[in-house]
């Protein structure tokens, strides 16, 4: 679960961890008329009455949701009117459409009718990487970096920002920078940029020896030291991090030392150094007692752990807070709903009226609802709210699913699923979804089939790979073609715990006991699931490691006593 920091990494660095979508975020458009030409020519009537039109017709496609459409009515209108919010328009649009020729040419007559327009050469630039024109991109960056209002020290972390969000481009983006970097080879900020994109795409070694050399041209720079500690935190060298933070802290002053601890927790949760960053977020709260940000995020892992109680005393203490109330109102009612204290967590999912947990917090209610046996109060609920939020829609649909699966009332699942997939029979979520009910239904050809329905749509989803495999495993005899799937989606997702564990446990029903228990230590050390625990007591039980594979059952069965598969692996091997 996703916390605040009172301070969050450079934005920079955050964004090179976390690229956004090039399509997702539309080039914004100036303001109208902002860099009109002083000096065109006059249109008669009819040419006015013709851009006009153009632009209406425009309008009215863009209205429609059809952006080509409307991008080629723009470009029509700036034949005649020369207008750079026009041009920005129309090169918004092109994007949406997926047009790149269009948008292309719509983004150099924008430039020129605003030659200092940032936006319109972000597009050049990014529409020449695709296209593997280095040159037009070196072009475009270097104008961005000696135009910055910031200076040129920005206006390289606005082109690494901007060469880190096309994540094929790597060894390209990498090669451009290498050129800009020529250019200021004695910019702190030059050599902040390449490690940006060179963290960006894994190259590690590049990343520290640029993040290093920034430091070295401005060995005060907050910015490069925390940089270079985010490269270290990648490789795992975490020494020489903990030196560099606690070096930082010394210098820092007030609230800044938390701020330091907060933002290297971060790091280090993001690359699954959990009982690290724990230590940096109890060191804070030693130190700032009142820090609300540490001890929600130490309450979310010990929630995560399963360790309800350190969780709750963590949680409590915030209902009050302005802040942090709603959210603390939420993980308590998580708390609650998991010791099965119904009541109590409809009381605490219902204070949470406002905030980016609301929504959840309802979905939440309806669960508990099933729960309590008033199955058909928490569908009405989910119905409300897709009355009331239509485009929550596929998200409540498949909430209402998860929760019919979780009453055993699978049939009503399956049915929800049939009916949603009716309008949106290619939707992943509906066919991911419906497979786990079709293979809890003992219906493991349907469940294959939708699975491989999405391989069809998109070979590169790891999710459905894993749960394939799994299934394979699990179900079949068909070990080689599922520890195959799991391979590949352990290729795509490295780091997840779910498809380690699927690792681990088809190379055991492969007879491979040693490898299958390194892999089931590594998914239990990322994820405290009682599933993983059952896994790795039953490896270990093979071994003939016997206490050792009851310490890992009585560990889970403390956090979850009443956990199907572990209690049932138990039963099967100690009776």
């Amino acid at each position: 679960m996703p916390f605040r920091f009172a301070i969050s990494l450079p934005l920079a660095l955050c964004l090179v961890l976390s690229p956004a979508s090039f399509a997702a975020s539309p080039v914004a458009a100036p303001a109208a008329g902002a860099a009109e030409e002083a000096d065109a020519p006059k249109l008669t009537r009819e040419q006015e009455t013709q851009v006009q039109f153009n632009i209406m017709a425009g309008e009215l496609a863009a209205g429609r949701g059809q952006p080509g459409i409307a991008a080629q009515a723009f470009l029509k209108a700036l034949e005649l009117a020369p207008d750079a919010a026009l041009a920005g328009r129309a090169t918004q649009l092109a994007l949406s459409a997926g047009d790149a020729e269009t948008a292309r040419a719509a983004a150099r007559r924008w430039l020129e009718l605003e030659p200092n327009s940032m936006d319109a050469r972000e597009v050049l630039s990014r529409l020449a990487l695709r296209d593997d024109d280095l040159d037009e991109v070196y072009a475009q960056s270097l104008e961005m970096i000696r135009g910055h209002a910031g200076g040129p020290a920005e206006g390289f972390r606005h082109v690494a920002l901007l060469l880190s969000m096309e994540p094929e481009a790597g060894p390209r983006a990498l090669g451009v920078l290498d050129r800009l970097v020529g250019e200021y080879p004695k910019l702190a900020g030059a050599h902040y940029a390449r490690s940006l994109v060179a963290l960006r795409f894994e190259q590690f070694e590049l990343a520290e020896k640029s993040a290093r050399e920034a430091l070295r041209l401005d060995p005060e720079s907050r910015d490069d030291t925390l940089l270079l500690i985010g490269v270290l935190v990648r490789k795992d060298e975490l020494k020489e991090a903990d030196t560099l933070v606690a070096k930082l802290v010394k210098q820092a002053k007030g609230e800044e030392k938390s701020e330091v601890r907060m933002t290297y927790a971060r790091l280090l949760l993001d690359s699954s150094h959990r009982e690290a960053a724990r230590g940096q977020l109890r060191e804070t709260l030693k130190q700032d007692p009142k820090n609300q940000d540490a001890r929600y995020a130490l309450g979310v892992m010990a929630f995560t752990d399963g360790d309800l109680e350190q969780a709750e005393s963590m949680f409590t203490p915030l209902l009050a807070d302005a802040e942090r109330g709603g959210d603390a109102a939420y993980q308590l009612g998580r708390v609650a709903e998991s010791r099965k204290q119904y009541e109590k967590a409809l009381e605490l999912y219902r204070r949470v009226n406002s905030g980016g947990q609301a929504i959840e917090a309802a979905v939440r209610q309806a669960a508990v609802m099933t729960h309590m046996g008033k199955v058909a109060e928490g569908r009405e609920l989910l119905d409300q709210l897709r009355r009331q939020f239509p485009p929550l829609g596929p998200r409540l649909t498949l909430a209402e699913a998860e929760m019919l699966m979780d009453a055993g009332l699978n049939a009503d699942a399956l049915a929800v699923y049939d009916e949603a997939l009716k309008s949106n029979p290619n939707d992943t979520g509906l066919l991911y979804g419906r497979s786990l009910v079709h293979e809890k239904m003992g219906k493991f050809p349907q469940a294959e089939a939708d699975l491989r329905s999405i391989l069809a749509t998109n070979q590169e989803d790891a999710r459905a790979m894993n749960a394939l495999g799994y299934m394979l495993a699990v179900n079949t005899d068909r070990f080689e073609e599922a520890r195959k799937l799991i391979a590949a989606a352990l290729q795509r997702s490295p780091d997840d715990p779910a498809v380690i564990d699927s690792m681990g446990w088809v190379l055991y029903k492969l007879g491979q006991l040693e490898e299958s228990r390194g892999y089931l230590e590594k998914a239990l050390a990322k994820a405290a699931d009682p599933e993983i625990s059952a896994h790795l007591g039953e490896v270990l039980w093979a071994l003939g490691q016997r206490e050792q594979a009851h310490a890992v059952w009585d560990k889970a069965l403390t956090r979850d006593p009443g956990h199907r598969v572990l209690l049932d692996t138990v039963e099967r091997l100690t009776r």
